[in-house]
C-alpha cells in the first residue's frame, strides 16, 4: 500500500460511518502489516472467504469497493418515484384518514400489494418529506440543543 492508501484506510477505519466499512478497512490494514487471511479471519471470527472477497473488491475498486453495495435489503413494496400509485394511495388516505385499514384493503385489491399499517405510515411520511425516524430525532435533538444554547445566561 502507498502512504496515501494507508492514510485513507486508517481514516476509514477510525471515522467510517458504518461498522462494516470500518472493519473492512481494518482487514486491508492488517494484511498490509503482514497478517495472513487466516489470522485476520481468526481475529474477526469469520471464515477465510469473506476476507478474501473484500481483498478482491479492494484491489478492483479501491477504498470505495469496501462500502456495502446498493440494492441490499428488501425492495420497497411501493416505490416513492411511482407517481401514479402514490397519487392513488394519497387519494385513498384522504378519503379515510382516520382509519387506514380500508386503505390497506384497497391497496391490496388495486395493486396486488400487501403492506402493514406501519409501512403505509412510513411511505406517507417519506412522501411528505419527513424522512426516517432517526432523521426526525436528529433534527429534534439539534433544535433542542440550539434552543438550550440560546437560553443560557
Amino acid at each position: 500500500l502507498t502512504d496515501q492508501e494507508r492514510d485513507w484506510l486508517e481514516k476509514g477505519r477510525k471515522t467510517g460511518k458504518k461498522a462494516t466499512f470500518r472493519q473492512r478497512c481494518h482487514y486491508i490494514l492488517l494484511s498490509d502489516q503482514g497478517q495472513t487471511i487466516q489470522e485476520i479471519a481468526n481475529i474477526y471470527q469469520v471464515g477465510r472467504q469473506p476476507i478474501a472477497k473484500w481483498f478482491n473488491r479492494y484491489e478492483a475498486e479501491g477504498i470505495s469497493g469496501l462500502h456495502t453495495a446498493k440494492g441490499k435489503g428488501r425492495p420497497a413494496i411501493i416505490k416513492i418515484e411511482n407517481e401514479t400509485e402514490i397519487t392513488r394511495i394519497e387519494t385513498l388516505v384522504e378519503n379515510s384518514s382516520q382509519n387506514l385499514k380500508p386503505v390497506l384493503v384497497a391497496i391490496e385489491k388495486e395493486f396486488g400489494k400487501k403492506m402493514s399499517k406501519r409501512t403505509l405510515q412510513r411511505l406517507l411520511k417519506k412522501k411528505a418529506g419527513l424522512g426516517s425516524d432517526s432523521e426526525r430525532n436528529a433534527l429534534k435533538n439539534q433544535i433542542q440543543k440550539s434552543t438550550k444554547k440560546n437560553m443560557r445566561f
